[in-house]
């Protein structure tokens, strides 16, 4: 019964961060209307699973490579240790993938945001 509520407050908790990085991303012009969509549909956990396993990185991944904001991308994010219980293996590696075919320098830059987040 307390693992399920723990995973309950962790799939909130993405969601919280899936929704202010929403916001954050308008502010720098980019609106991600798509991803909305998606997460108000199916709910951010099941949203990012979805877009990690599509087998090409959608536009939104590409325009935050345009934006030099790919550690805000969905992908990025469900690398995050702290998300781990959310992703199952083949979503995770198939995240990592994606940003590596986008020329990230994983796990350098996930460790990047990692401290970033835990400075915050």
């Amino acid at each position: 019964m307390a693992e399920s509520n723990e995973l309950d407050q962790l799939r909130r908790r993405f969601g919280e961060d899936m929704r202010r990085g929403i916001g954050e991303l308008a502010n720098l012009g980019y609106d991600a209307t798509l991803f909305r969509g998606m997460v108000a549909a199916l709910g951010a956990v099941e949203a990012a699973r979805r877009l990690a396993l599509a087998p090409v990185p959608s536009y939104g991944l590409w325009r935050l490579k345009e934006l030099g904001q790919l550690s805000s991308s969905v992908e990025m994010w469900v690398l995050l240790p702290w998300y781990e219980p959310l992703f199952g293996p083949e979503v995770r590696r198939q995240a990592e993938d994606k940003l590596r075919s986008l020329d990230v320098a994983m796990p350098d830059e996930l460790d990047a945001l990692i401290r970033r987040l835990r400075n915050a």
